[in-house]
């Protein structure tokens, strides 16, 4: 099946399925990134461990953006 802008049915289950993959790889680079927030380092480096924690955020909240875009493809089919 096609819809009016060209894109078919394979298209986006192959979509949904790449974003999927790509979701569960920022998922594991979010687990790493968390790791390193666990890092023991004596009360310094606050500034660090802000960064880090912040992009843990940023990892999960694009994780979460990347499974929504994965369901919206599916349900385009």
């Amino acid at each position: 099946m096609t819809y009016g802008d060209g894109v078919t049915t394979a298209d986006l289950s192959t979509i949904a399925a790449e974003l999927a993959v790509i979701a569960e790889g920022t998922d594991r680079y979010r687990q790493r990134v968390a790791d390193l927030g666990q890092a023991n380092l004596g009360g310094k480096h606050d500034d660090l461990l802000a960064a880090i924690h912040e992009a843990d955020r940023s990892l999960r909240s694009a994780q979460r953006a990347l499974l929504r875009a994965s369901r919206i493809a599916l349900l385009g089919r």
